[in-house]
């Protein structure tokens, strides 16, 4: 080999060594400090933060088929009998709703009517209508859809009425749940209130039927949803200051919606306010595991009840032969 080829080989080999050599020490001096146990543990911490954040903001979850929302959990079709249970449940929010406008069932009814806007009860009675409505009105579609030979309920598609059922719904079911439990525990005061038919159904009833509604209906709960309640109770904070600021009165005439949510003690309402949003945030968690356990009891009904037919079929053909 001529010498000058010998002294490209050499230069070349040279020059990869310092490269690798450089790359070495470069990746000592990035690594070295991440040997000690704190920097495992900050790496460590610094990964598992990065994946929950991948899947909480950059995953994108596939949405819920539309067929869920006009159908109940047990059936894979609109029977006549989910018809009249979805509007009997409307029928029941209607009822509600009137009672409380008009103050029927009270025994001591004040004929406040400007103030009725102002309660988080009263505009979760207006939420729960609204779902309970457009429930009705997506099973009815549904139901007159399917009597078409060649229906397929693989082909509907998620709308408007779907999103807005669905939001409605998921709102509902959990500021329902919150206002029974905040009213009793936290503002029913024997010397202010009545325990009457009226107080029952307000704070009561509501939650009975966002309950029943959650055990008969399809329709899925997400934990990434839960900023849609935030949505509904920060509105209500920013209406209750508005609303304080104003002069407003409630309809016993003090100058607050609810004792708890007095203005007049800055500190200790915000203290209320960031309370009941932690509140609200490991109520919906409890409504997202028992969405999913009740998902998997049903599916295992529904294993059972197939499994229960096959053997049926197949002990029916050994009769036959």
């Amino acid at each position: 080999m001529p010498p000058e080829y010998e002294e490209i080989e050499v230069r070349g080999l040279s020059g990869k060594i310092s490269c690798i050599d450089g790359r070495i020490k470069d990746h000592l001096r990035f690594t070295a400090p991440t040997t000690s146990p704190c920097g495992r543990r900050a790496m460590v911490n610094k990964l598992w933060c990065q994946e929950v954040a991948r899947k909480w903001f950059y995953k994108k979850d596939e949405p819920p088929h539309a067929r869920l929302f006009s159908e109940p959990k047990c059936q894979k079709h609109v029977a006549t009998w989910y018809l009249l249970y979805r509007w009997l449940i409307f029928m029941a929010w209607a009822c509600i709703v009137v009672c409380s406008i008009f103050e029927f069932g009270s025994y001591n009814p004040m004929g406040a009517y400007d103030t009725w806007p102002i309660y988080l009860t009263n505009w979760d009675l207006v939420m729960g209508l609204s779902q309970a409505l457009l429930g009705g009105l997506l099973v009815s579609r549904r139901w007159k859809l399917q009597k078409i030979p060649d229906f397929n309920p693989s082909t509907l598609t998620s709308g408007l009425t779907e999103k807005a059922y669905w939001f409605l719904y998921v709102v509902t079911t959990n500021i329902a749940l919150g206002v029974t439990i905040t009213y009793w525990c936290s503002i029913y005061d024997p010397k202010i209130h009545r325990l009457d038919p009226l107080n029952i159904m307000l704070h009561v009833c509501n939650s009975i039927l966002m309950v029943i509604d959650f055990c008969v209906t399809n329709v899925p709960f997400r934990l990434r949803n839960i900023w849609w309640c935030f949505t509904i109770m920060f509105g209500f904070i920013v209406f209750s200051v508005i609303y304080y600021l104003a002069g407003g009165l409630d309809k016993n005439g003090y100058h607050y919606i609810y004792k708890i949510l007095d203005w007049k003690k800055p500190v200790q309402t915000t203290l209320v306010c960031i309370g009941e949003t932690l509140f609200i945030t490991v109520l919906y968690s409890v409504v997202c595991l028992l969405e999913h356990t009740k998902h998997r009891i049903y599916l295992k009904i529904g294993i059972k009840s197939l499994d229960e037919t096959q053997n049926s079929i197949s002990e029916k053909r050994a009769d036959i032969v």
